[in-house]
């Protein structure tokens, strides 16, 4: 399970735009113990269904999220958005 977890963690942390490293890097760095919870593989998927861009304009409200992703996940970004003031 930690060589798992490890791959997420750098895979958060180098997506290829700085934006998108320090947003999902932050996230799961805050995140990880619930993300255990859930199930790891749920946020694989998710990090295989989005690029940078998406998530950049998820974060700003603009797209919505892609329905092949769970709903516990999505919830937890939501959170994470909301908390560290990337919306009002």
């Amino acid at each position: 399970m930690k060589k798992y977890l490890n791959k997420l963690h750098y895979r958060s942390w180098h997506r290829g735009t700085k934006e998108a490293d320090l947003f999902l890097g932050n996230f799961f760095d805050h995140n990880q113990d619930k993300i255990i919870k859930i199930n790891p593989e749920h946020y694989e998927t998710f990090l295989n269904a989005i690029n940078d861009g998406e998530i950049m304009h998820i974060i700003k409200g603009k797209y919505n999220w892609p329905d092949n992703i769970s709903i516990e996940i999505i919830n937890l970004l939501e959170d994470y958005i909301k908390s560290a003031g990337f919306r009002e």
